[in-house]
């Protein structure tokens, strides 16, 4: 969740400062709904990494089958690459805002 607090506040001081959104999905919901409906968006898309995690380990528990442990492995690497990406991305607007100013 920190990763998405830290992209939404660099994206939102970058806008601030006259700075474009690059991501296509990102700048139509800023242009719609502003920085509000994209951290709403955000605060969905980690709630429903978290469900599918519980999930898959809630599953992993009761049934122990090697397809289920490999699900389980899967989803975990893919939510800690998502946040790693993320905590580039917020660093690349640091960047950014620090070259505007």
């Amino acid at each position: 969740m920190g990763s998405q607090a830290t992209d939404t506040l660099t994206t939102a001081l970058d806008r601030a400062r006259g700075a474009v959104e690059a991501m296509p999905v990102s700048a139509r919901v800023l242009e719609v709904g502003g920085i509000t409906l994209l951290w709403t968006l955000k605060v969905v898309i980690v709630a429903s990494a978290a469900a599918a995690l519980i999930a898959a380990a809630r599953k992993v528990r009761e049934d122990p089958h090697r397809l289920s442990r490999l699900t389980y492995r899967v989803s975990l690497v893919a939510v800690q690459s998502v946040t790693i990406g993320l905590a580039f991305v917020s660093l690349n607007n640091l960047v950014l805002l620090g070259s505007i100013t």
